[in-house]
């Protein structure tokens, strides 16, 4: 290797593994993680930390494992879960995180298609690796956490005993090498393995620092699992300040009001179901949330009246995260109170420091304030493109922006108002129905806990509203007052012709409604009408 070009990308570099060198230097004996092994409470500070991600890289060498090659990690929210990541970041090798709430046929595509030469796994998933690793040839290296490496080839104890805690500086990490890939959602078809280079990570680190006041010693609580961006966009954050990540492997409302309490928690991250659990649990109203200053809800919108009873019993402001994998994934906030055109809507907000947002038409033209059209964004912390799938990362980059395939329109207050996915509009007697907005009015109705809209064909109007919904009382559920609701609520062709009651509803490991799997599942629904 020529040195001179080594030591060249050592000191200018952007690399996600030099993050927690950095903080392992500065403030070595601070607390970098809070996690919770078997219920017991568990402190590591930056050193102890970047020392274990030292043995492991050195660990995963000895074994073998070669810049760029792929490490799948499959691990809920605790601290080898960082270690794993950052031995990745620090040895240039792609970190693949699994969403292991996925069914065994989605995971087993995720190893295949990204071509993962080892796997991390903690022993809870030991049958679904075994399962899915068995006749796949590019797995070279398969590592159990903790002390026994069960059916694996080693425990990750073994890979990290006797090994040096030297830093990794033999290795070019370039700014847009891949540091790690996380598969989507997959709510419309098979998942894409979005690539997030060094410097996108970085970029998005330091915008989220920024725009949420994420400053050092800053103590966050998190519990939104680690496989998914979300997550990770507020973890880096943390450990770019030199601050404290309290991590939850399960969402428990009692236990979470508890660490809020006890570990003096300023900032936390819940979608919104969450944050309605929290307001649930018995006396969370006599609780001391004095240090508690900002949450942020993402991946839904909350009603005003949700929000205001959050600020009331802790205290914080109340801003609202939105973005895409492909985007690291904040692209936009829309900040607590912000003044907007219309009263109600899924606002949000405007884009983030390093972002920059427009509406576009289908010729990638921009469209003025209240027109409606896709939503487009442009920054360094756009993903490099979508694993061997040119198409797609073509498409997604047409006439220089970033194409979201989210419809919204930008206020004459310049804040974004999200309409609803492309390929979630309901295209209803020649109008076009936003799923969402049918959504939000089905959602009002107390003893309506959640809904899904989506559209089936119909002989009639080409596709027909339809509504599943999960209520708390399946029994007194009153059809003919929803509809009237609706009725008072939605235009005449917003109005669901079909509304179905179920226990649950198809979700990603994300929380997102899979309306791919309604729509099959009801597909036939009107057919009778063809008769």
């Amino acid at each position: 290797m020529n040195n001179q070009a080594l030591n060249k990308n050592l000191i200018e570099r952007v690399a996600m593994g030099d993050l927690l060198r950095r903080r392992s230097r500065d403030s070595a004996s601070q607390t970098a993680i809070v996690d919770f092994p078997d219920g017991e409470r568990r402190a590591t500070s930056y050193g102890e930390l970047n020392n274990r991600v030292n043995q492991l890289a050195h660990g995963l060498l000895e074994k073998g494992l070669k810049q760029g090659d792929k490490l799948a990690l499959f691990s809920s929210n605790q601290r080898d879960m960082l270690t794993v990541y950052f031995a990745c970041y620090k040895l240039g090798v792609v970190a693949v995180p699994i969403n292991f709430m996925q069914g065994v046929d989605d995971v087993r595509y995720n190893l295949e298609h990204s071509e993962t030469a080892a796997v991390i796994h903690e022993a809870m998933f030991s049958e679904m690796v075994h399962a899915c690793t068995q006749s796949n040839q590019h797995i070279k290296l398969t590592v159990q956490m903790g002390n026994s490496r069960g059916k694996s080839d080693y425990s990750l104890e073994a890979l990290i005993e006797h090994q040096s805690c030297h830093e990794i500086s033999d290795r070019i990490i370039d700014d847009r090498d891949t540091a790690h890939m996380i598969y989507t959602s997959g709510t419309t078809s098979r998942p894409k393995a979005v690539e997030s280079s060094h410097v996108a990570l970085t970029i998005a680190a330091l915008t989220g620092a920024i725009e949420l006041n994420i400053n050092k010693g800053n103590r966050m609580l998190l519990v939104l699992p680690l496989f998914h961006c979300a997550a990770l966009s507020i973890l880096h954050p943390i450990l770019l300040r030199g601050g404290c990540a309290v991590l939850h492997a399960v969402f428990e409302p009692n236990v979470i009001v508890n660490s809020l309490e006890q570990e003096k928690i300023e900032t936390a991250v819940f979608i919104p179901m969450m944050w309605h659990a929290l307001l649930a649990t018995p006396n969370v109203e006599k609780r001391d949330f004095r240090h508690f200053k900002l949450g942020v809800y993402a991946m839904a919108a909350m009603n005003n009246q949700s929000l205001e009873k959050v600020r009331s019993i802790f205290g914080c402001v109340m801003h609202l995260g939105s973005g895409q994998t492909e985007f690291a994934p904040m692209a936009c906030l829309f900040r607590d109170k912000s003044a907007t055109e219309f009263s109600e809507g899924n606002y949000w907000g405007v884009p983030v420091c390093m972002v920059e947002q427009a509406i576009v038409d289908t010729q990638g033209n921009e469209l003025a304030n209240g027109e409606v059209g896709e939503i487009a964004w442009r920054g360094p912390q756009v993903m490099s493109g979508y694993y061997m799938n040119e198409q797609a990362t073509e498409e997604a980059a047409k006439f220089g922006w970033h194409h979201t395939g989210d419809i919204g329109l930008i206020d004459n207050q310049g804040q974004l108002l999200f309409i609803d996915r492309i390929k979630d509009t309901i295209k209803s007697g020649g109008e076009n129905v936003s799923s969402q907005k049918v959504e939000q009015a089905l959602e009002l109705l107390d003893g309506i806990e959640r809904a899904a809209a989506f559209g089936v064909s119909h002989p009639h109007w080409g596709e027909a509203v339809c509504a599943c919904i999960i209520s708390a009382t399946l029994s007194e559920v009153d059809i003919p007052h929803i509809e009237a609701h609706c009725k008072a609520q939605l235009g005449k062709f917003e109005v669901p012709k079909a509304i179905f009651i179920c226990e649950t509803l198809p979700v990603t490991g994300t929380g997102k409604v899979r309306k791919v799997e309604l729509r099959a599942q009801y597909k036939d629904v009107f057919s009778a009408l063809n008769e």
